[in-house]
């Protein structure tokens, strides 16, 4: 399609503009090896708006493209440049704090000589049919993106792609989709999931249908606003966009319908509340291996609080384990072959986050001058996985996932609210009953609502401290705490709850937080998992299993026909996946592991559940021959090689 480019209204001095930006904000170095140098800007910046562009099935998609111009006279720079691409629900021009999530160009990359195109989802924004959340037809919709990006005027005919949240997810499910020798070369994914049902529909099993409803309702929200802001933009087509007010306001009313159908279905234990079809369009656990077969380039970011924390460090070790041929849902073998092509960095970061000021346009910039303009310099050596702990502010290196330097240690639920290297000889019960509510856990409220709280928080100089003391959960919950640690130790990696119990009910509900408590008695979370009884049944394909047969990481089968209900009085085994983290306790503090059944007000049971759920009793057997135990990941920080640190210089 030919393109005739608009003169850019952003004629502004490159050097002036990087100046300001370094004026408002101090950057944390990076930690990738060796320390690089980002080039200076030197171009403008100049926007074409809403251009067509037609999808394989005759849908017009609309984009906005961003690029180079030269300084003096704002005309578009010759180029050849690679293009960056993005792909967002959320829409290309969305206001902040939802840019934080996917809207708005980004001129630091812009002006270092990338032409960016910001996409609207078809059904969303500006881009014509109907929306379906991540579904087979969005996905073609990237490859033809992808393959028309590469031709755009000044292209060098290389494409990238990045993004945060959906988009990263997108990103993923697109550079499965492309096929070898595609324009494709280099993709940058913040914050995906790797199986949507397991990592936010639910926690096992359990629905988080009040954090979908939200999401679903900021979406709609989103998609009222954005026709509004594009209107007030230059475009070719037709205004209001989209076919008029009537038009957009039938949208609207088809995306709200589009999530309430969803979570009426399961709210009321229909087949949403499974995994299953429905949400296998979502998983990019299953098309990880077409990335490496594709000879994609991926850097995952992730997060120790986000709310996609368990699918970052396993795409990263399905990815690797695709590049080295082994099976990708297996865990790494220590010392297996590695490929640069694949890095992951992770931190004590929210799903919507700063990242403690480390500069993530720059290590764009970086992984993609690498991939999509063959410069040597910018190429990253040394241990793929970098890391900081919650607790610490070092960065860490490692190679494969789960650690191999950190010792998965079992410490066993004992009489009187301990947990102790061996199980008591003597077998004892502890009693819990099933509430649906309680004091709300602040972690977890910061986690499901994405961060923003801190986030804007942080934009003033501030911050939420409700997410800092876990103590008001543990009333009427069991604890279970360890003695304090002598030496310094990190938990780094996947954590097991195994419990043995009884109950009078055919469901029970299992949620588990794990905390790192202060002498002073403040009770910092670090991790939590939950279990609905039925969906105990582990899907030994994808279960990471300890040589003595206990699993070092659970996945439950979750589907409708494993679902099984709990025997009354027999007992029985749950093994809770407690998302992965990496914390550092220090010399004095304690571990503390918090059992209850209730995570209000985002974990909400189905109307079946909440059923056969009320008035339980359990019982918790400790010590003898069915003790309920505690797998931790433990290292010694010095196990782990600290990252050198340092981007090196920022140019303005």
């Amino acid at each position: 399609m030919a393109i005739r480019w608009q003169r850019a209204r952003d004629n502004r001095n490159p050097q002036v503009a990087g100046q300001k930006a370094a004026r408002v904000r101090k950057r944390t170095p990076s930690p990738l090896e060796p320390e690089w140098t980002a080039p200076p800007a030197r171009y403008g910046v100049g926007v074409h708006h809403n251009v067509a562009v037609r999808a394989s099935d005759g849908t017009v998609l609309r984009a906005d493209i961003h690029y180079p111009t030269v300084p003096e006279t704002g005309a578009p720079a010759p180029g050849p440049f690679p293009v960056l691409l993005s792909i967002t629900p959320y829409g290309k021009k969305a206001p902040p704090p939802a840019a934080q999530i996917g809207g708005g160009a980004t001129p630091y990359l812009i002006r270092r000589g990338y032409i960016e195109v910001m996409a609207d989802v078809r059904g969303t924004g500006a881009s014509g049919g109907s929306f379906e959340m991540l579904g087979s037809v969005q996905v073609q919709d990237g490859v033809d993106l992808v393959n028309w990006a590469a031709r755009l005027p000044n292209s060098n005919g290389r494409v990238g792609m990045f993004g945060i949240s959906y988009l990263a997810i997108n990103q993923l499910l697109t550079a499965a989709a492309v096929g070898p020798d595609s324009p494709l070369k280099a993709i940058f994914p913040v914050m995906a999931a790797n199986d949507f049902y397991r990592d936010v529909v639910t926690m096992g099993g359990v629905p988080h249908m009040r954090t979908v409803r939200a999401y679903g309702a900021v979406y709609s929200l989103l998609n009222v606003v954005n026709p509004v802001l594009e209107f007030a933009k230059r475009g070719a087509h037709e205004r209001p966009r989209v076919g008029g007010l009537a038009a957009v306001r039938q949208r609207g009313r088809d995306q709200r319908q589009y999530f309430r159908t969803m979570i009426a279905d399961a709210a009321a234990g229909g087949d949403a509340a499974y995994d299953g079809p429905f949400w296998d369009t979502m998983r990019a656990s299953s098309v990880l291996p077409e990335i490496a077969r594709n000879n994609v380039a991926v850097f995952l970011v992730g997060g120790w609080h986000d709310a996609f924390q368990r699918g970052a460090p396993l795409n990263y070790a399905a990815l690797q384990n695709a590049y080295a041929g082994r099976p990708p849902n297996a865990p790494m073998q220590p010392g297996q072959p590695l490929s640069d092509r694949v890095q992951l960095i992770m931190g004590p970061w929210y799903h919507v986050s700063d990242l403690d000021g480390l500069h993530l346009h720059a290590l764009q910039l970086r992984w993609f001058d690498r991939w999509l303009k063959d410069d040597a310099d910018a190429e990253v050596t040394g241990a793929p996985i970098r890391f900081q702990a919650i607790g610490s502010r070092t960065w860490y290196q490692a190679r494969d996932y789960p650690f191999p330097e950190a010792t998965p240690t079992r410490l066993y639920l004992s009489e009187g609210g301990h947990l102790t290297d061996g199980p008591a000889d003597t077998q004892t019960a502890a009693t819990l009953r099933y509430t649906m509510r309680g004091p709300i856990s602040g972690r977890s409220l910061e986690q499901w609502s994405l961060g923003m709280g801190s986030f804007m928080a942080a934009q003033r100089g501030r911050q939420i401290r409700y997410d800092l003391d876990n103590r008001r959960i543990q009333r009427e919950a069991l604890t279970y705490t360890t003695a304090e640690f002598d030496t310094a130790q990190l938990i780094a990696g996947p954590i097991t709850l195994t419990v043995y119990a009884t109950a009078d009910t055919t469901e029970t509900l299992w949620v588990a937080h794990l905390d790192d408590v202060a002498p002073d008695g403040a009770s910092r979370p670090l991790s939590q998992g939950a279990l609905l009884g039925s969906h105990r049944a582990l899907d030994p394909e994808t279960t990471w299993y300890l040589p003595d047969g206990m699993p070092l990481r659970p996945q439950h089968l979750s589907t409708r026909a494993a679902a099984a209900p709990v025997v009354r009085g027999e007992l029985t085994r749950y093994d809770v996946e407690i998302f992965p983290t990496a914390a550092q306790i220090e010399p004095g503090h304690r571990l503390r592991l918090t059992l209850t059944t209730f995570d209000f007000p985002h974990l909400v049971p189905t109307a079946p559940a909440r059923e056969a759920l009320f008035a339980g009793t359990y019982r918790v057997r400790q010590g003898g021959d069915t003790p309920s135990s505690l797998l931790i990941p433990l290292a010694d920080p010095a196990a782990f090689n600290p990252s050198a640190s340092g981007i090196g210089t920022e140019s303005p």
